[in-house]
């Protein structure tokens, strides 16, 4: 179950946006074994003064189109399907017009009981269908 926090600057168009959470999705996928509907974003648009990002740091050279993901996963990924992933991210987004140099990625793993996946209930506790209400039901 991954959150993916992906941070662009406020200029870029929206078709871009969504080809760069697209390939965080598709990567996540092929690399770490996520279910194709295991699916959570928030995106996030910032005004070039709200973005602070290094443009060299450590040896790159970074646009005003730099962005920053961030993603939360349940622990368990070997170093090679971390890289993987990375990589994967990145060449995606290069395709959708990025600069490689402009992805910076972080990963963050936790456990399972670091998670709710609704209901106040832990992740792995019975998420058994809750009866529809007739407010739910309009």
């Amino acid at each position: 179950m991954p959150l993916a926090r992906i941070s662009v600057p406020a200029h870029l168009a929206l078709a871009q946006i969504r080809a760069l959470a697209d390939a965080v999705h598709e990567g996540l996928v092929e690399t770490c074994g996520v279910p194709p509907k295991d699916r959570f974003q928030l995106v996030s648009a910032y005004a070039p003064e709200m973005m602070l990002i290094d443009p060299t740091f450590p040896d790159v050279a970074r646009t005003p189109d730099a962005l920053i993901i961030e993603i939360v996963l349940l622990e368990g990924r070997t170093v090679d399907q971390k890289r993987n992933l990375f990589r994967r991210i990145a060449d995606r987004a290069v395709r959708a017009g990025f600069s490689g140099d402009d992805v910076m990625i972080a990963l963050t793993e936790n456990a399972p009981a670091d998670w709710s996946l609704g209901r106040g209930l832990g992740f792995g506790d019975n998420h058994a269908p809750m009866a529809a209400s007739p407010a739910s039901t309009r």
